[in-house]
């Protein structure tokens, strides 16, 4: 394969990548890529994409299904790095608002198990995670009435911790803002939205300021967006 590599000049730069991706892989080694690889990441998720040709009721655009080992669960996902063996799991079910996501009288569902990051100290078989987790979500499955889903899967696709780190560049497959979010790493105290060396380098999404899931992402960016307006503003103003 041949590459290009293609420069460019900008006043502003804006990574919405994986901020320790971007500061492990495209930022000149420093003091912050060497703090970013000490700090605690987020779990991770294993996804099982399924299309079926029969839908099923039963479950609804969101279902999620808790286990009563929840304890137990967590520590095999933070402690272990692996999976518990009665996972919780939410499964997406998107023909129930939009018909088009699958042919007439067929479905879609997208399963999620919460399992460890890729962990080098933690010898991880994904592929039997992968099993233990499908055979899992058939057993809670068939406690609401669903016991022939097995045989109506016409195709599946597998994403594993893996696959986000191979296809996305998550920082050791941990989908959940990469970094995870212990009382030093929330808040003032995650990656500011701003390089210290870089001055015109910002960063929004979320592994940095104020955090993960869609309404502290969607903050960070207006967050990221105020800030370039009101520093842009001032560095006018000392200039005139």
């Amino acid at each position: 394969m041949c590459t290009r590599k293609i420069s460019l000049q900008a006043d502003v730069i804006i990574a919405n990548a994986d901020l320790p991706y971007v500061y492990r892989e495209l930022l000149p080694p420093g003091r912050k890529s060497r703090r970013l690889s000490r700090m605690n990441y987020s779990c991770s998720a294993l996804v099982l994409h399924w299309g079926l040709d029969k839908q099923y009721p039963q479950l609804g655009h969101h279902s999620t299904f808790l286990a009563d080992s929840f304890r137990e669960g967590l520590d095999k996902i933070f402690r272990d790095k692996s999976m518990g063996d009665d996972p919780c799991f939410y499964i997406h079910a998107p023909v129930r608002t939009d018909p088009s996501a699958a042919p007439e009288g067929c479905d879609t569902l997208s399963v999620a198990v919460g399992v460890g990051h890729l962990d080098p100290d933690h010898p991880q078989d994904w592929q039997r995670i992968t099993d233990q987790a499908r055979n899992a979500v058939f057993r809670k499955l068939r406690k609401i009435g669903i016991e022939d889903i097995e045989s109506h899967i016409k195709f599946e696709i597998i994403t594993t911790p893996g696959t986000w780190e191979e296809a996305l560049n998550v920082t050791k497959g941990s989908v959940f803002g990469s970094l995870g979010h212990n009382i030093f790493q929330r808040g003032y105290f995650r990656p500011h939205n701003r390089d210290q060396r870089f001055k015109n380098l910002y960063f929004t999404g979320g592994s940095t300021h104020p955090g993960n899931g869609i309404p502290m992402v969607l903050m960070s960016a207006r967050l990221v967006s105020e800030r370039i307006r009101n520093e842009q503003k001032r560095n006018k103003g000392e200039k005139s």
